[in-house]
């Protein structure tokens, strides 16, 4: 029984008195080796049609080759997160994707290097950015302080987005954890529907950050 309900957002949570929150630095150094030892096995075809599936959505977004090559840095940044999400669902383990602190480290730098990339090597075309097409001379104005508020909150609303997807998901898992067996079944559906949130939040996250960049 814990004692609060936020206390699976401790970092310093333990499991007889050992913390398991550098358990996933051997996990991913274990995984980042397994291609050399399981050749063309299952999970090896597994995630190669993952990371060709990603190559091919993510260069849709660029118009231009020279630019195709920072697809590579969002396919890390998707499986960076995906694996963060899903060992937050491992217990006692710190669920680092759940916190505000940890999205926005990724989406506000990113965001704040495209917008300076853009505004001082495309400044004629950020300026169309803030003006649609088809706008009403007499609501310019108007719509150049939507576009640019809506480019503000850009890092925030992206950050905001995955914290509070995966934290929802952690607390009906916590909650239902103490319903006693009889939830068991529902506690698995929860677990899948969980595991796969954590596939579509990291894709969301790395797409919204493509298109952001796609616009430079």
């Amino acid at each position: 029984m814990i004692s609060s309900l936020f206390e699976i957002y401790d970092p310093h949570s333990s499991f007889f008195n050992l913390s398991l929150n550098w358990f996933p630095i051997f996990l991913i150094l274990l995984l980042s080796i397994f291609e050399f030892w399981c050749l063309n096995s299952f999970i090896v075809c597994l995630y190669m049609s993952l990371l060709q599936f990603l190559t091919i959505e993510f260069i849709n977004f660029y118009h231009y080759n020279k630019m195709k090559v920072s697809v590579f840095m969002f396919i890390f940044l998707f499986l960076f997160i995906l694996i963060i999400n899903i060992l937050g669902l491992v217990p006692y383990i710190f669920s680092c994707s759940a916190h505000f602190v940890f999205s926005v480290s990724f989406g506000f730098p990113l965001w704040l290097a495209f917008l300076i990339l853009g505004w001082f090597n495309f400044n004629n075309k950020c300026f169309s950015h803030l003006v649609p097409l088809g706008t009403p001379l007499i609501l310019i104005s108007f719509m150049v302080l939507i576009e640019t508020v809506s480019s503000l909150i850009r890092p925030w609303s992206l950050s905001i987005r995955l914290m509070s997807n995966m934290i929802s998901g952690h607390l009906l898992m916590v909650l239902l954890g103490n319903c006693g067996f009889y939830m068991f079944l529902v506690q698995m559906i929860l677990f899948l529907f969980e595991f796969f949130v954590c596939f579509i939040q990291a894709f969301v996250f790395s797409v919204l950050l493509t298109l952001y960049s796609s616009e430079i």
